[in-house]
């Protein structure tokens, strides 16, 4: 018997999860809420919009709803935000964002995917139109337009990950001075200090001003 599954998050998790369901029944139906406008995006692509290397922010889109519909028969919802989820009858209530209609959808099976939010430290100016996070497709092109709006003379990136680092590359590559800042004693944390040594050097090599076992306080 064919099951109901709504699967709230439509990123990289919950886009894998849909993608296997279906794969096991071409029978269940399959309803992905994401509250962004976009599903199936390339997180670790997003910075190299900065540089132009990738040209237009809808490349950065891997699938839309209407490729889920037409190649999966998933029905992936944008603009959607799962508000409430009723477990004795196992409902959950959605917004559309767009409308701000609100409506109940029924499941047999409910999965939660919904991703998470960059770190925002608490400090004074946080708020400021001139500071960004990237964590998706409308974070990197309001950055990207900000950019060619102000002409900045120079950009602090915080935070030394995987996406700091590749945002650094991205943003010297396009013309811009640069400074890093990282509370712990080395970038790519995950990694042992030794190795970090030879990053340390390539983003020094690169003119970057990297700052390391530091803060931003405001």
């Amino acid at each position: 018997m064919a099951k109901k599954y709504l699967i709230v998050g439509g990123v990289a998790g919950g886009a894998s999860v849909a993608a296997k369901l279906r794969r096991l029944s071409e029978e269940d139906h399959i309803v992905m809420f994401e509250k962004g406008p976009h599903v199936s995006f390339s997180n670790c692509c997003l910075p190299y919009y900065l540089s132009g290397t990738i040209e237009k922010a809808e490349d950065l889109v891997l699938m839309t709803p209407d490729k889920f519909k037409n190649q999966y028969n998933i029905d992936a919802r944008v603009n959607n935000e799962v508000t409430a989820i009723d477990r004795e009858k196992k409902e959950v209530e959605v917004k559309n964002l767009l409308t701000g209609e609100t409506y109940r959808e029924s499941y047999d099976k409910l999965i939660l995917s919904p991703g998470a939010q960059p770190i925002k430290p608490s400090l004074l100016g946080i708020e400021k139109v001139n500071t960004f996070t990237i964590r998706n497709v409308v974070d990197i092109d309001k950055l990207q337009q900000s950019i060619q709006r102000i002409k900045p003379k120079h950009i602090t990136v915080v935070g030394g990950g995987f996406i700091g680092i590749e945002a650094v590359e991205n943003l010297i590559e396009a013309g811009y001075n640069v400074t890093l800042v990282q509370s712990p004693e080395q970038v790519l944390k995950q990694f042992d200090f030794d190795l970090a040594q030879i990053m340390h050097k390539e983003l020094i090599d690169n003119g970057v001003e990297l700052i390391l076992g530091d803060r931003v306080e405001a």
